[in-house]
């Protein structure tokens, strides 16, 4: 017994002639019979009787026709849905990312490309940067992005970097300014990263190499965080000028000299193959980190 036996089978129970049957599905009337002929055999039952120009059900063709009916839907549905998969309008995707990109550019995004993918099922997993590696070796996302420096030998990484720009406040004086830097700033408070982050470091070395005194009054874990504060009034500070973007609609940004660098990537097992909708997602999610 074939599918196609059953959707002949199915196609005469509705329309009742092989003449009708043979011209929906594209073969010869005699075809058609040889196919019917075909299932009663193996069912060793008759499945129609002649009366007149058409063909009438057996009430065996009607039990059979009852579970040939819903194994039918079945594997067409699976067509279906495999066709949607190959697609990309259904699946799973899976993105595991530090605070700052999984509170609003990540949400953004997602919420765009699944406009167009009414069967897709999201899930942003939040994590530090540093639990990032721990997770990997778990396989339950997709893929994750991350904050450098972040050693992990076994995973593919695509490097994205930025120059922080300097945040104030609305109105602070030195927003007049085309470009700051340290010597601007010199004893003005200032909000920054962690005193362990590689940003925190960096800055540090240039106020150093300026000779100009940092006057830290808040240190955070995230650039959100640190946009807020500014936004504020309780000191200025650096952030991305991407990722942290939407956190910086209420302060003002300007160049900050030196260059103070700022690096995340995305990761995935080396080994391992993207899902076709993971790596659809990348070109939106390329553009956005490269803006």
């Amino acid at each position: 017994m074939r599918l196609r036996q059953l959707e002949c089978f199915r196609a005469l129970m509705i329309h009742g002639t092989m003449t009708r049957v043979a011209e929906l599905l594209g073969i010869s009337q005699p075809g058609v019979s040889t196919m019917i002929a075909a299932l009663e055999h193996d069912f060793g039952v008759p499945l129609f009787v002649r009366r007149g120009t058409r063909l009438q059900p057996t009430p065996e063709a009607h039990l059979i026709y009852a579970e040939a009916s819903r194994a039918l839907e079945a594997v067409e549905n699976t067509v279906r849905v495999a066709g949607e998969i190959r697609a990309g309008k259904r699946g799973h995707l899976a993105i595991t990312a530090y605070p700052s990109i999984s509170i609003a550019l990540l949400p953004r995004l997602l919420s765009v490309f699944a406009a167009e993918r009414p069967g897709l099922q999201m899930k942003i997993i939040t994590r530090a940067s540093q639990s990032v590696k721990e997770l990997m070796s778990t396989r339950t996302f997709d893929f994750a992005i991350a904050e450098l420096p972040l050693d992990y030998p076994t995973a593919q990484m695509e490097v994205f970097s930025y120059q922080c720009q300097c945040m104030l406040p609305l109105g602070h004086p030195l927003a007049e300014r085309e470009e700051i830097t340290p010597a601007d700033l010199d004893g003005v408070p200032f909000v920054t990263l962690f005193r362990g982050d590689p940003v925190y470091q960096k800055l540090a070395a240039a106020f150093s190499e300026y000779g100009a005194r940092w006057n830290v009054v808040a240190e955070t874990e995230f650039f959100s965080s640190a946009c807020e504060l500014v936004a504020a009034g309780i000191g200025v500070g650096i952030v991305d000028p991407v990722v942290s973007a939407p956190f910086t609609a209420d302060v003002v940004r300007r160049p900050f000299r030196p260059a103070i660098s700022y690096e995340i990537a995305i990761l995935h097992p080396l080994h391992e193959e993207l899902s076709q909708l993971a790596r659809e997602f990348m070109v939106p999610l390329r553009e956005a980190l490269t803006a």
